[in-house]
This record gives structure tokens, sequence and C-alpha cells, in this order.
């Protein structure tokens, strides 16, 4: 019997949709072994993937390039998700505001209380702002967007050890990545971690990725940053 690994998906209005949606689209492939067409041929899986996709409210979410992109309906609010008392076992959070003042506290909280007993914790591109301010990349290794990197790494706590060339850097349970479609190198790279190469490589034959390791980043030499 496989075992079912629960995904929260922590969104906000200015969420990046490509840091979740086709990562995202990558875990739930792992559910294909069941698919009689998108299935056939896959090599055998110990695990599928249930998911959740939080917010501050049941609102259609704005994404930051505005309502001229697709909205997101989410399936539950942070508040309901803490007051449930049910614990996920994986957080992906994708960039949202990058500001502070603006990071919905509510959102904060939630990953606060959910990192501690989570089997992970992943985010795209800006989404390490919220783990920092939730305190999860303290004294750890973490990589996030390069076009931001440097504001990025001002404005977070100084117990981080942010790594300026990564496509993603691993660290313990934790797992983050430098800007959007990095976040699908980490996506692929996580299902290799969890149900093995053979599987990753299905997956990756289907959507047409190339293969990448964590430390292929032509970004931080683009941004200056090496």
């Amino acid at each position: 019997m496989p075992q079912l690994l629960s995904i929260a998906v922590c969104v906000s209005d200015d969420v990046t949709l490509s840091d979740f949606i086709t990562p995202i689209e990558i875990l739930a492939s792992l559910n294909d072994g069941d698919h009689p067409i998108f299935g056939a041929g896959m090599p055998a899986s110990s695990y599928r993937v249930a998911i959740e996709y939080l917010a501050p409210t049941m609102d259609p979410v704005v994404s930051v390039k505005g309502r001229v992109a697709p909205t997101f309906n989410p399936t539950l609010t942070y508040a309901d998700a803490m007051a449930s008392g049910k614990q996920f076992d994986v957080l992906w959070v994708p960039a949202g505001a990058v500001d502070a003042r603006t990071i919905p506290k509510e959102e904060i909280a939630f990953i606060a209380q959910q990192a501690p007993k989570a089997k992970y914790v992943m985010s795209v591109c800006g989404g390490a702002v919220q783990l920092a301010f939730a305190g999860v990349l303290a004294g750890k290794r973490a990589t996030t967007n390069k076009v931001f990197y440097r504001q990025i790494v001002e404005a977070t706590p100084k117990d981080i050890q942010w790594v300026p060339k990564a496509r993603w850097v691993v660290d313990g349970n934790v797992w983050t990545s430098s800007g959007v479609a990095a976040g699908s190198d980490m996506a692929l790279a996580f299902v290799e971690h969890l149900a093995g190469r053979e599987v990753a490589r299905f997956i990756r034959g289907g959507i047409e990725i190339p293969e990448v390791t964590e430390e292929d980043d032509p970004f931080a030499a683009f941004h200056g940053l090496v």
C-alpha cells in the first residue's frame, strides 16, 4: 500500500503562480501510478499525494501579475487549518509578498506551527522569505531568487547561511530553490529523493524538463553574485 503524503501549498495575494503550478503537477504525477493511461509503463512508486491550497481567506487569490493572469481558488484557510489541528507532511511555499509588513500574518503563523513536525518544508524563489520570517531557516543553508537575492539577504535574519550559487539547496528536511523555474527542478529532485531515480526519469520524460544538478546555476553569475 503506497504511503500518502499530505501537502500544504501556502499561497496569498501576490503569489507567483509558476512557483507552484508546475511543481505541484510534478508531485501530483506520483498519483499517476493509479491511472490506466498516464501511468502506463510507470515504475512502481511507494508514494501518493493529497494536496490542499491554503490562503488567508477563501477569496480567489490574485497573483503578482494582477488580474491579467489567472486567479486561484484556495481550498482551506490558514485559520481553519490551524484550528483543525491537522499536521501536514510537506509544506510548499511559493513566492508572495517579499516585504515582512505585507506577508499575511496567518501564513507565517501557519508555517511556524507546522514546520517543526513536517517531514519536509520547501520553498521556491522568494518563498524563502516566508520561511525566514517563520524561523524555519535559522542556522540553515538556503537559496532564493537571484534577482532579489541581495535585498532578501539584507532583510532576513542574519543566522541564515544564504547560498548565492545553487539551483536548489537541501539542509536536513528543508529544501529551497532559486527563482521560478528552479522550483520544477527541485520538485523532480524531490520525487527522486522520495520514489527513486526511475520514477523521476519517467515523470521528467513526460513533461520534457532537462535534468540539472543543484550546482547548475548560471543566474548567480548573470546577476553578479559570484
